[in-house]
């Protein structure tokens, strides 16, 4: 059983899940292909233009030696960020978790650093599905929780923290939250009509 099957409450049942896009790796496959293709022609333009200063006289050592560091440099980033797109891409396939119950939302992502997903359905405004275009292509989104608690501003903008990338089930998801919201809120009107006829009922009797 995962997180979230560990911490259900009582009379909690899970209406919905996130499944994870697998082709999403081929996205970021193409990422760090292009990714590592920009590094190479730069240590190859870097290795022309030494070639170039060499056949116009020669350049001083200090400088070779700076550019013999910059093209390491520059094919050590191509690398590592292309490792960082296509690992950070199959962890979080593979440790995130998000499911909306008849109660709340609830989520667990990130392998060390963990976020942790913990909303009752009254307080969730809205959530969103967002598509780029690797997204388009292999037919997968992010989501984005909206409420009070999840925004903050940077810049004038308003950036929401609660984002889960690579959802293949997206609309499906973003149905089901929004119908458990609805049937939330019908019920908490249901709960307080009864409780103000409860309330009249007692006044009358006195």
């Amino acid at each position: 059983m995962g997180y979230v099957e560990n911490n259900l409450g009582k009379d909690e049942r899970i209406l919905a899940r996130v499944t994870h896009s697998k082709a999403a790796i081929c996205g970021s496959v193409i990422k760090a292909v292009l990714v590592i293709g920009i590094m190479f022609a730069l240590f190859f333009a870097i290795g022309l233009l030494d070639d170039s200063l060499h056949s116009l006289g020669g350049v001083p050592s200090w400088f070779e030696t700076f550019l013999a560091v910059i093209r390491v440099v520059v094919i050590a980033i191509g690398i590592l960020c292309g490792i960082d797109f296509i690992l950070g891409c199959a962890l979080t396939i593979k440790f995130n978790q998000l499911i909306v119950t008849n109660k709340r939302l609830l989520g667990r992502s990130g392998l060390i650093s963990k976020k942790v997903t913990d909303m009752p359905l009254m307080k969730l405004d809205n959530i969103q599905v967002k598509n780029g275009f690797f997204g388009a292509i292999f037919h997968y989104g992010n989501l984005e929780i909206i409420s009070a608690g999840t925004q903050r501003v940077v810049g004038g903008n308003t950036v929401n923290n609660l984002k889960y990338p690579y959802i293949k089930n997206t609309e499906e998801f973003r149905r089901a939250v929004l119908a458990a919201i609805d049937k939330a809120k019908e019920e908490e009107r249901w709960a307080q009509a009864e409780a103000q006829a409860a309330a009249l009922k007692r006044m009358q009797e006195k």
